[in-house]
């Protein structure tokens, strides 16, 4: 008896050691999957594009200078990309392509974390390789923007509301949850959509009754505040700039139908690629390769609490956010609800797949996960990239981008003995050019100081600058000025693509030299060795 008492502690401590051993293994594999989904990404966006994203493009001009707020967005997006800036040596097609699926990974990696308190490690992994299959955190991911940075604040916020509901005397998560929040609303403001579904599920769980979670509450709200307030400050000193541009971009009146349902049908589109690893598996558990487990119920437990808190979070947001057209007539951009799916992959592997075998569902999920990543990056470069540079066709990722900038650095050094400092352009014109020059410049956006906090017309004055825009039959008044004060100008054109699908674009230049006796130019910068 003594004996058989000994060989059941071994044989347990073996199972035990053996289950260890597997969920490392998982682990590892999932984290080999991001690590090889991230390599992937940026490499190929340093190898193949002539030009990044034109949201990218913004942020490479919003990251010269570390601003608490700019005219259209909160600051914490363009505030990373600066410290990468400084970090790496300057903005370029690959940093701005790491940043952003940076973004999407340490949002998946969050949402892991939140699947392992609500499911078994295996199923855990499984739930964040669905949810990785959603376009907002793959290829919607390529683009860094405010969308995309708000991927890991979002999905960070819904693990920490959670760990603090399941564990409320635990003060630290009640901080964290503050702070990311707070982080989440220096990205995107739409983040207050998520914080109204904490709030919706507070209320319908009737949470105010227990004091921990209050005094929760006052702790995260005050970190909340803290984090938020020089933003704050910022708004209110700068006319409160990002609302008067939300609130032009929403008053647009547009038919409330055709609002709904090209939204609808866009977030279809978006949430299909899903579609194959999830028909595979369900194709794999009819032919019996994935194995039903009849001794589980097949009911779902009526005290589970997980159900109402995913529906509460997936669901809240895109109501609300559907709830605005109709009521204003204002447009929904799809990419606005980006953050707003994290918790689907955790309630279809909950809900769906919580009788199947967990390491065959695992094994076949993984697998058709690494086919469809694989598929979409292919398809993604072939059809942006590859296929239109075969057909000459003027894309936006085949911008003669680097073309544009040595044009514009040659003719200034043909002009000017300085360093080139300020370029006074558009976004998309100007920010081609400090992708590419060095020592980088800075950019005057459109002549408007409004929305160039960085620089002004003392600056100019200073440092001189060298003004570029397309060539239009009439000339923007701003423009205009500028061409009336410059030394020297001209015009020069660039191919982008061939004939037939190509374009030829036409430029008109401008110098503007220092003014003799103006202060020193506070932009001039050593030239990288």
């Amino acid at each position: 008896m003594k004996n058989q008492t000994i060989m059941d502690d071994l044989l347990r401590v073996i199972r035990d050691n053996s289950s260890s051993i597997t969920s490392n293994k998982d682990k590892r594999g999932l984290f080999a999957f991001f690590a090889i989904y991230l390599i992937s990404w940026t490499l190929l966006a340093i190898l193949l594009p002539l030009a990044p994203e034109l949201d990218n493009i913004e942020q490479v001009v919003w990251s010269q200078s570390w601003q608490w707020g700019y005219h259209k967005h909160p600051p914490l997006p363009s505030a990373l990309l600066h410290a990468l800036n400084i970090l790496f040596g300057g903005p370029s097609m690959g940093l701005t392509a790491l940043a952003a699926q940076s973004c999407s990974v340490i949002g998946l990696i969050y949402i892991w974390l939140l699947a392992k308190q609500m499911l078994s490690g295996k199923m855990a992994i499984t739930a964040v390789l669905i949810t990785s299959l959603i376009a907002y955190h793959n290829f919607r991911a390529f683009a860094f923007n405010h969308n995309t940075v708000s991927l890991p604040f979002t999905a960070a916020a819904l693990y920490y509301f959670y760990s603090a509901l399941k564990n409320p005397a635990r003060i630290s998560n009640w901080l964290l949850l503050g702070l990311v929040c707070g982080l989440a609303m220096v990205t995107k403001y739409s983040i207050v959509l998520v914080l109204a579904s904490f709030f919706i599920y507070s209320i319908w769980q009737r949470l105010w009754t227990d004091s921990r979670v209050l005094r929760g509450l006052l702790i995260s709200s005050s970190v909340f505040v803290l984090v938020i307030s020089p933003h704050v400050v910022w708004l209110a000193e700068n006319n409160w700039l990002p609302f008067t541009y939300l609130h032009d971009k929403l008053t647009v009146s547009e038919n409330r139908l055709s609002i709904l349902t090209g939204f609808l049908g866009s977030q279809i589109i978006r949430l299909s690629f899903m579609l194959p690893m999830l028909f595979g598996v369900w194709y794999l558990s009819k032919k019996g390769v994935i194995k039903i487990m009849t001794t589980k119920s097949s009911k779902l437990p009526e005290d589970d609490h997980d159900l109402g808190f995913l529906l509460t979070v997936l669901l809240t947001p895109l109501i609300l956010a559907m709830m605005m057209p109709v009521l204003t007539g204002g447009p929904l951009n799809s990419n606005w609800v980006s953050a707003f799916f994290l918790p689907a992959g955790i309630l279809i592997t909950k809900y769906f797949f919580h009788r199947f075998d967990e390491d065959q569902l695992l094994k076949y999920a993984s697998w058709l996960t690494w086919l469809t990543q694989a598929l979409i990056l292919i398809f993604f470069f072939l059809a942006a990239v590859t296929y239109p540079t075969w057909v000459g066709s003027a894309a936006r990722l085949n911008f003669p981008s680097q073309a544009l900038a040595n044009k514009v650095d040659q003719i200034w050094h043909e002009q000017q003995k300085q360093p080139l400092t300020i370029v006074i352009s558009d976004y998309w014109t100007g920010g081609n050019v400090l992708l590419h020059v060095r020592p980088e410049p800075t950019l005057l956006i459109d002549n408007i100081p409004e929305e160039s906090p960085w620089v002004n017309t003392h600056d100019v004055a200073a440092c001189g600058a060298f003004v570029l825009m397309l060539k239009t039959a009439t000339t923007p008044e701003a423009y205009a000025i500028l061409f009336s004060q410059a030394a020297v100008k001209g015009e020069f054109s660039l191919n982008w693509g061939h004939p037939p699908r190509g374009k030829v674009l036409p430029y008109v230049w401008a110098i503007i030299p220092p003014i003799p006796g103006a202060p020193a130019c506070q932009f001039i910068k050593l030239a990288d060795n």
